[in-house]
């Protein structure tokens, strides 16, 4: 790391700036670099320089104790105003007896020497009048750099934006679901992380369209005659749902329903454009989502149906698994509404061994898993909106707590650490300062010492990073895959499971 012409390293360490649950891509800072980074672009709220708070009362009180100090101990003179130089004779002034001007002592102490003696009695004196000018000077000098010296801040500045309060409720509400203090409902947790981004959502409205899907599905396992203690059948009819048309008749309204295949949605599917194409009211209103709107829906249908059906997680990407009637794992990919095969998701190639020993890929994740890992979503909605600060750290660790696996977590607490130190270096090279003082400061170096350990945790955790062309040509793959007689033989299958 590069500062004032000077380099900080550390190792061959490097910090790596990842991705996070369909968003910004992988960039990477390098530790070995200060002058990199522009690696990692400062939130725009903190790019001016910082505002310094800190010590400004005592440094002035230090600076006017100074001064008074000094004056009033008599050692700054009083310099009275030069007059022109004359060579008329000086006045004498005739001592009377018993009267005194002055000091005697200096008076009677300087007449009374030789010329040369006085001189250089002078000189001294004025040499020591000179010295403590200079160290007066130099303590001044001193308290105005305290005051007006770097003052290096350590963690981001808030941003003045309003609406964040709509998060820390949010946060709050999704926090007593998972500490036990209110009924857990994932259909409540993504609904709060979306309100908290868009405030114009209403949940009666978003609750109205959860329910008039249940009461289609539930009009299809009538005419299916599906038993509504079959797990295998309704979730079979959750898939139907998702993936295929369904016609049903309304006999209250004597009328038809029809619903057609959610399809993906190729158009900015990591929301870089618009966080909202991510989610699952956009789903619900226009029938095309991605791999994360999509299997969010169908698994707050199926809590709301009692189906037991989990959330998994491959690189950049989220799924469905559940278990068959003879107690074998199923994954429903809702991106081109197949249903594959573990063997199949390890083949685009970007799953190592260390993640699925680890279990942050391919895993089933339980209900409050999948509400932590809503708190993520907030997170991200909550930086697109307003940067980092310590509101990242709050979910974050939470959502760590409940989840100790969950690397979209781990991932953004490396992602914030990596942008603080970023932002403490920019300070470090406005105010020109230097590597030496980089490595003796105590509170810029924790923070490094966290934003390697981070970026390593997750790397140890076994993330790759998936590049969004390489995501891009997956996704299309699965859709050919999806026309292959031997998937179509595993639907059959999988229906001929289902109890009548």
């Amino acid at each position: 790391m590069i500062i004032s012409g000077l380099q900080i390293k550390s190792g061959l360490t490097t910090i790596k700036f990842f991705p996070t649950a369909h968003h910004a891509q992988s960039k990477s800072v390098a530790v070995a670099s200060i002058a990199d980074t522009h690696a990692h672009a400062t939130p725009t709220h903190l790019l001016s320089p910082p505002t310094r708070t800190t010590n400004k009362v005592f440094t002035t009180w230090t600076i006017i104790l100074v001064v008074v100090t000094l004056t009033a101990s008599g050692q700054i003179p009083i310099i009275k105003e030069p007059k022109p130089f004359t060579f008329s004779q000086p006045d004498i002034v005739k001592m009377n007896a018993g009267t005194q001007t002055g000091n005697p002592a200096l008076t009677n102490t300087l007449y009374s020497l030789d010329p040369n003696e006085r001189n250089r009695q002078i000189i001294n004196e004025v040499d020591e009048y000179i010295k403590k000018q200079e160290q007066q000077k130099k303590l001044i000098t001193e308290a105005i750099r305290e005051l007006d010296g770097p003052q290096i801040e350590y963690s981001f500045r808030p941003s003045g934006l309003k609406g964040k309060n709509n998060f820390y409720k949010s946060y709050d509400q999704i926090t007593k679901m998972l500490n036990g203090e209110s009924k857990s409902s994932l259909k409540r947790a993504v609904f709060l992380t979306e309100f908290a981004y868009d405030t114009t959502m209403n949940y009666d409205k978003f609750n109205q369209g959860i329910n008039e899907i249940i009461r289609v599905i539930g009009l299809q396992m009538k005419t299916d005659k599906v038993s509504p203690t079959d797990n295998m059948g309704k979730i079979m009819t959750l898939y139907q749902f998702m993936a295929d048309t369904i016609r049903v008749k309304e006999p209250l309204l004597e009328k038809n329903i029809t619903t057609y295949p959610k399809t993906y949605d190729f158009e900015d599917f990591w929301g870089r454009e618009d966080l909202k194409k991510t989610f699952v009211s956009k789903l619900m209103k226009t029938g095309t989502g991605n791999c994360h709107s999509l299997p969010l829906l169908f698994l707050i249908l199926a809590e709301e149906i009692g189906v037991d059906a989990y959330l998994a997680f491959a690189p950049n990407h989220s799924y469905v698994k559940f278990k068959d009637k003879i107690g074998n794992w199923q994954n429903i990919e809702l991106t081109t509404g197949m249903i594959a095969s573990d063997h199949f998701m390890v083949q685009s190639g970007y799953i190592k061994a260390e993640a699925i020993q680890n279990k942050i890929y391919l895993e089933p994740v339980s209900k409050e898993q999948a509400i932590a890992q809503c708190l993520n979503d907030l997170t991200m909605y909550y930086t697109r909106k307003y940067g980092y600060d310590d509101f990242v750290t709050k979910c974050t660790n939470t959502s760590i707590n409940k989840f100790p696996v969950n690397l979209t977590a781990h991932q953004i607490n490396a992602n914030y650490y990596t942008t603080l130190i970023d932002y403490i270096i920019q300070q470090y090279k406005h105010y020109g300062l230097t590597k030496a003082e980089f490595d003796k400061d105590e509170k810029a170096q924790y923070v490094l010492k966290q934003a390697i350990g981070a970026s390593n945790h997750v790397e140890n955790l076994g993330y790759s990073d998936m590049p969004a062309d390489a995501y891009e040509a997956w996704i299309r793959s699965m859709e050919k895959e999806a026309n292959k007689q031997e998937q179509l033989n595993r639907v059959k299958l999988l229906r001929n499971m289902i109890q009548h």
